[in-house]
C-alpha cells in the first residue's frame, strides 16, 4: 500500500513550475497565467489540494510516513491521464479543508467528502467515487444489541468531529428528540484512540462507516463489532448521502478541471483500476452502482 508518488515529488514538480512562470514571464509577456505555466506542450494547471492525512484507508500517512490512501492515490491516477493537470497535495487538520476551499487557498479537498446538499451549496464536486455503508461500532461484550435505527442509541454516549458527516446524522437527531439525546462528545482525539477507547468501553459507541471501522477496529486487532444501518433509512430520515466525492472550491471556476477528471475517472472505472485500487485499500469494491 505504499503510494506511487512521494509527496515531496509534487512539491518539487511545484516549484519547477513556479520556477517555469517566472521565466516565461520575464521572456514572453503574457505566456503564463494564475492557472498555470504556459510551455511548448500547452498550458499546465497547478491545484492545490487540501486533505488531512489522519482517515485511513482514505488519507493516512504511511509507516514511511509518505501520503498516501485511497483518496489520493485515486487523484494521482487522474493525474496519470491528465497531461495538462498537476495536483499538489497539503496536509492539515480536518476543519481548516472547509476553510481552505472557502478563502479559495485550496482548490480541491480529497478526504471522503460526502456529497451533501449543504456542502453543494458552497462547494462544486467531481463525479462520486466512493458508495459508503454506515453503521454502528461497539466493543465485542456491549450490552447493547439490536440496533435498526438511531433512535436505538439514545442515552448513550460517542465521539463526535464537528463538521463530520457522521456527527451531523447525530446532531440532526438530537435536534428532533430534545428529550431522549444522544450524548456527544466532541474530541480531537485521532480515530485509532477514539477505537481503542470503544473497545476499552470508555464511550458506548462509534458512528462510522465499514472500511473505517475496518480499518481502525478489526484490522487493529481490537474486540470490536460492526452493525450497519439500513442506507434507505438513513437517506430518508436524514437525507443523508452515501456518496463521496473531491470537493472544488468556488473562488475559482473550475468546471472544466472538473470535466477532465470526471471524464479520467468514468475511464478508470469502465477498465477495472478503480475497482482494483478499492479492493486494495478497503478488501471491498466501493465503486459507485451505475
Amino acid at each position: 500500500m505504499s503510494p506511487r508518488f512521494k509527496i515531496s515529488t509534487a512539491s518539487g514538480i511545484a516549484a519547477i513550475a513556479a520556477i517555469a512562470v517566472m521565466g516565461l514571464s520575464a521572456c514572453a509577456p503574457g505566456a503564463a497565467n494564475a492557472e498555470g505555466s504556459e510551455s511548448a506542450e500547452g498550458k499546465t494547471e497547478v491545484l492545490l489540494v487540501g486533505t488531512s492525512g489522519s482517515v485511513r484507508p482514505y488519507t493516512f500517512r504511511d509507516d514511511n510516513d509518505e501520503l498516501t490512501g485511497y483518496d489520493i492515490e485515486l487523484l494521482k491516477l487522474i493525474d496519470q491521464k491528465l497531461d495538462d493537470v498537476e495536483f499538489k497535495f497539503e496536509v492539515t487538520d480536518f476543519p481548516a479543508l472547509f476553510a481552505g476551499l472557502d478563502s479559495g487557498r485550496f482548490d480541491l479537498v480529497a478526504n471522503n467528502l460526502s456529497t451533501t446538499e449543504e456542502r453543494r451549496e458552497k462547494y462544486d464536486f467531481s463525479d462520486p467515487y466512493i458508495e459508503a455503508q454506515f453503521g454502528i461500532g461497539l466493543a465485542a461484550n456491549s450490552s447493547l444489541s439490536n440496533i435498526k435505527t438511531i433512535d436505538d442509541l439514545a442515552g448513550k454516549r460517542t465521539y463526535g468531529t464537528p463538521g463530520l458527516n457522521y456527527t451531523k446524522i447525530l446532531e440532526a437527531y438530537n435536534a428532533e428528540n430534545p428529550d431522549n439525546q444522544i450524548i456527544i462528545d466532541y474530541t480531537e482525539l485521532d480515530l485509532q484512540l477514539q477505537f481503542q477507547n470503544l473497545a476499552a468501553g470508555l464511550t458506548d459507541f462509534i458512528f462510522s462507516e465499514r472500511v473505517v471501522y475496518q480499518g481502525y477496529g478489526e484490522d487493529a486487532g481490537l474486540d470490536v463489532t460492526f452493525t450497519p444501518l439500513d442506507s434507505d433509512y438513513l437517506v430518508d430520515t436524514f437525507g443523508t448521502n452515501l456518496y463521496s466525492a473531491y470537493g472544488f472550491s468556488k473562488t475559482k471556476d473550475h468546471s472544466a478541471t472538473i470535466k477532465k477528471i470526471n471524464t479520467a475517472l468514468d475511464e478508470l472505472i469502465a477498465d477495472g483500476t478503480v475497482a482494483k485500487l478499492s479492493n486494495e485499500f478497503f478488501g471491498v469494491d466501493v465503486t459507485p452502482r451505475r
